[in-house]
């Protein structure tokens, strides 16, 4: 299953351990999903992670490329304008499109209200783990290298 990570479940993923947005990223840390997201949501992610948290430069560079490690990052073609309240979601939208996702994880409002968009279901982390459970199991990464290569929270 392909899913778009939205930028304030990283986020939540990295700050605030032990909820919902760490278990669904830490499926993909597990190889249980696959991740896609563009450079336009790294550079966000970043961006967040130092101005309204407080993260060094390189601790949020660390995040960065962790995350871009475990996505495929894709660049978008098709540029849409579909969330008038709040036009930087669209970038979510363009990102989940370009990168065949089947879903998009967010507790964004403006996203949510959509439902799904184009054959995109939008569901909340809690949302996304009813319909999609995480094994119990210690399963490893599949493929190419999809962690930090640390035990623990999935930040650096």
């Amino acid at each position: 299953m392909r899913v778009l990570l939205d930028t304030n479940v990283l986020i939540s993923a990295f700050i605030f351990p032990g909820g919902a947005p760490e278990a669904v990223y830490r499926m993909a840390l597990r190889g249980r999903i696959e991740v896609v997201t563009s450079a336009t949501l790294l550079a966000e992610f970043g961006r967040v992670l130092v101005g309204k948290f407080g993260w060094d430069e390189a601790r949020a560079d660390r995040a960065v490329v962790q995350v871009a490690r475990v996505a495929e990052v894709v660049d978008p073609q098709e540029r849409v304008a579909v969330v008038t309240a709040d036009p930087a979601d669209d970038r979510v939208l363009e990102a989940a499109l370009e990168g065949a996702a089947t879903a998009i994880v967010s507790g964004d409002r403006h996203l949510l209200r959509l439902g799904s968009w184009r054959g995109i279901a939008i569901v909340d982390p809690a949302t996304f783990l009813t319909s999609n459970p995480p094994s119990s199991g210690a399963g490893g990464p599949r493929g190419r290298s999809r962690s930090s290569g640390r035990a623990g929270r999935p930040g650096p």
